[in-house]
């Protein structure tokens, strides 16, 4: 298969996951009809990676940073109804904080914004939750890997961000058409560009996972568990078999078959995997390292009967910058990594079912499903259409009393 074939396959699989172009165009008015078109993200399930992930973890930076007043700086890849903005607005109001955010929306056009997002934009902005200097820029976030392009230059003359939020819904080794660069890349790049950063911060990524879509990434990621499970520092490879429930000397093996297989092992395992990569990225800066505790995993169903979406975040702690004299060889990072990897290995272990989550508890279930509605409701949305969508929805039929959303 070619390049441009894999692409295309690619965009073929989001649109029949998601559907078309959902950023829909409405004229100004006060008759405007209401709109009926719902996507995955209206889902109760990924409101609950909104306030159990995000809103929690953002709260808890907030709070150990003693931020009261000032501007949390937030990259985002939203849609045209910012639903992770306002949701994020709701904690930071309190502490007088206000977002300034930056990010993509290939969807939108250049010249154009589209009235919804208007109409949110100029509320928040109304009421100080966003900044003058919130963004949104109609590129592709694999932009960013390429050094001469628009999308890398922007990102160039924005300081480190406290947050980063890679909500692709695609998979990492995805790659828009006429595009080399991925969202992998894209990553990568972004991890540069936190490299002056001094204080604490949040690395949230949501993406697909599966056996069939590792391709270059999923190499890098094997490659960074084998590294510290062929270590001569002992530590990792018994933490492994502990979340595998596997004896020690057959993981080897073991591994192997969960990397090719679709069930929750290899869930845990992918987030071993992209943890191991991140405290490898930053060990190696020698005079600019930072420590990555894997701080949350969930996931949830999009695709199939399993789970195929994760949704990871990371709390990265910038470490002192070290100046080294001449002669002075940096200190061997080799403990510190499996030290750190068997850490990640234990977090891996608490990976939350989302959908299970919501099935098993009616009540945190309709709570979701208020919160989602209560935000489409703000941006024009009919939810009685919403309250159809989902006691229909093909992966997650939710049945909620229309009257219990008010």
């Amino acid at each position: 298969m070619t390049d441009a074939q894999g692409a295309t396959r690619d965009e073929d699989d989001l649109v029949a996951a998601y559907g078309g172009d959902f950023a829909e165009e409405e004229p100004f008015g006060t008759a405007r009809p209401k709109r009926t078109r719902f996507a995955p993200w209206h889902h109760p399930v990924k409101q609950r990676v909104r306030t159990s992930q995000w809103q929690e973890l953002v709260r808890r930076l907030i709070s150990a940073r003693n931020m009261n007043g000032g501007v949390l700086r937030y990259f985002t890849l939203p849609g045209p109804d910012l639903l992770d903005v306002r949701v994020l607005a709701e904690i930071c109001a309190p502490r007088n904080v206000a977002i300034e955010y930056f990010g993509f929306d290939a969807a939108m056009q250049a010249s154009q914004i589209t009235t919804p997002r208007f109409e949110i934009e100029s509320a928040l902005r109304q009421s100080r939750r966003i900044t003058d200097d919130a963004v949104i820029s109609p590129d592709q976030l694999q932009d960013i890997a390429i050094s001469d392009s628009q999308a890398a230059k922007q990102l160039s003359l924005r300081q480190p961000f406290d947050v980063i939020n890679i909500d692709a819904c695609d998979h990492l080794a995805y790659s828009p058409d006429n595009r080399h660069s991925t969202t992998f890349d894209a990553l990568q790049s972004l991890l540069a560009h936190q490299m002056d950063a001094t204080a604490p911060w949040l690395l949230f990524v949501t993406t697909r996972a599966e056996p069939a879509l590792m391709a270059g990434p999923g190499e890098v990621l094997q490659t960074a568990v084998n590294d510290n499970l062929n270590s001569a520092v002992a530590g990792f490879r018994p933490a492994l078999a502990q979340l595998f429930e596997e004896e020690a000397e057959a993981i080897d093996g073991i591994l192997a078959q969960i990397w090719a297989m679709t069930d929750v092992r290899f869930l845990k395992l992918y987030a071993v995997g992209l943890a191991k990569f991140l405290l490898q990225f930053f060990l190696a800066q020698p005079n600019r390292p930072a420590n990555v505790e894997l701080a949350s995993t969930c996931t949830y169903r999009v695709y199939g009967d399993n789970p195929d979406m994760l949704a990871l975040a990371f709390r990265i702690t910038p470490a002192r910058r070290v100046v080294f004299q001449p002669g002075q060889q940096p200190q061997p990072t080799a403990a510190v990594e499996v030290e750190r990897a068997v850490v990640a290995a234990g977090r891996a272990q608490r990976l939350r079912d989302l959908d299970n989550e919501l099935e098993q508890n009616p009540q945190l279930c309709l709570e979701a499903a208020k919160q989602s509605a209560a935000l489409l409701a703000a941006s024009n949305y009919d939810i009685d259409a919403y309250v159809e969508w989902l006691a229909k929805h093909e992966q997650r039929p939710v049945a909620i009393d229309r009257s219990a959303l008010t």
